[in-house]
């Protein structure tokens, strides 16, 4: 009954946010768009395109970092593990591809699950942190639209309540990593992840993750507005940041593969905040993802090939890749 609920409300949302996009491509100057598209720069994109991989690159070099204590001493294979994840993020509507890299790096090392997963949710709590640091520090500092300055209050207190619980578990960390024993119950599993997690967030790893996180996204900045430069969008710095945070939010629920569509409508409604015409929005916005998915997809999908190690290990990736 939940299940059907959910399934129900599911296709209602889909229904709506379908409508919000034709409405919204009604209004879109798709002749300006396209012209824009065909006139941008090559050598501009071929650089947000190295600047977006750095990007995902330096996310890979966080999670080794947390890994290392667990034994995992490949940088490759972190590397090549987190660029099949993305890979699938950016083809289906969950985030199989989280789940995809656990399955991927404890695969290859025999290293638990569990202790692969609690390393992988410090990364993704140090991403958060450093997002939500972007964003209390751009409402401050800088002159963005109302839409995104409304989050301030709500992103300083997540920000605080987060540093502290980080804080207390830095404090309890210890240098060695305990063996718990390879238990397959639930408490078991569990008892394993939330060890693995206290021992593995010491005061050092989380400031060089938290460095690493920062670096990412002034990646992802540059992307987009190199992006922005490329397509001749008259943006400033400060909106390409804007167009990133609003875009970030929107992540937290994924209604299609990537975003497709939703990254667009979003992109173009804060360029237009800026006074900028949302055909040319668009165009800049389609090309952002162009960059930003398809070689992301190209890479990773050979990685995993070069990952996986039987029939079993593609079925088990295949079930991750379900929507939920």
């Amino acid at each position: 009954m939940i299940v059907e609920r959910r399934r129900w409300l599911r296709v209602v949302a889909l229904l709506v946010l379908a409508t919000l996009l034709v409405a919204f491509g009604r209004h879109v100057d798709w002749r300006a768009a396209a012209t824009a598209a065909r006139s941008a720069d090559i050598g501009l994109l071929m650089l947000a395109l190295v600047a977006n991989q750095l990007s995902l690159a330096l996310k890979a070099v966080r999670w080794w970092m947390f890994l290392r204590p667990l034994g995992v001493r490949s940088l490759s294979l972190v590397v090549r593990a987190t660029f099949a994840g993305a890979s699938l993020n950016n083809l289906v509507v969950a985030q199989g591809g989280e789940g995809a890299r656990v399955l991927l790096v404890s695969r290859a090392t025999g290293v638990s699950s569990a202790r692969v997963a609690a390393a992988l949710a410090l990364e993704r709590v140090l991403d958060a942190v450093s997002y939500l640091t972007l964003l209390v520090a751009a409402t401050w500092m800088l002159d963005l639209p109302d839409t995104l300055v409304r989050w301030r209050t709500a992103a300083s207190v997540s920000l605080g309540v987060v540093v502290v619980l980080l804080v207390a578990l830095s404090r309890t960390a210890e240098k060695q990593v305990p063996h718990l024993g390879l238990g397959t119950t639930p408490l078991s599993y569990l008892r394993r992840f939330t060890s693995s997690a206290n021992d593995l967030a010491s005061p050092a790893r989380l400031a060089i993750g938290m460095a690493l996180s920062l670096g990412a996204w002034a990646l992802q900045v540059t992307t987009y507005h190199t992006v922005a430069l490329a397509a001749h969008l008259p943006i400033s710095l400060s909106g390409s940041i804007a167009a990133l945070l609003a875009i970030g939010i929107s992540f937290l629920i994924r209604a299609t593969p990537g975003n497709v569509g939703v990254f667009q409508l979003i992109y173009a409604v804060t360029a237009r905040g800026f006074g900028i015409a949302e055909g040319p929005a668009v165009a800049a916005a389609l090309l952002i993802q162009t960059i930003q998915v398809l070689p992301t997809v190209a890479i990773g999908t050979m990685m995993a090939h070069g990952l996986l190690g039987g029939p079993r290990d593609e079925e088990r990736l295949a079930k991750l890749s379900r929507p939920l």
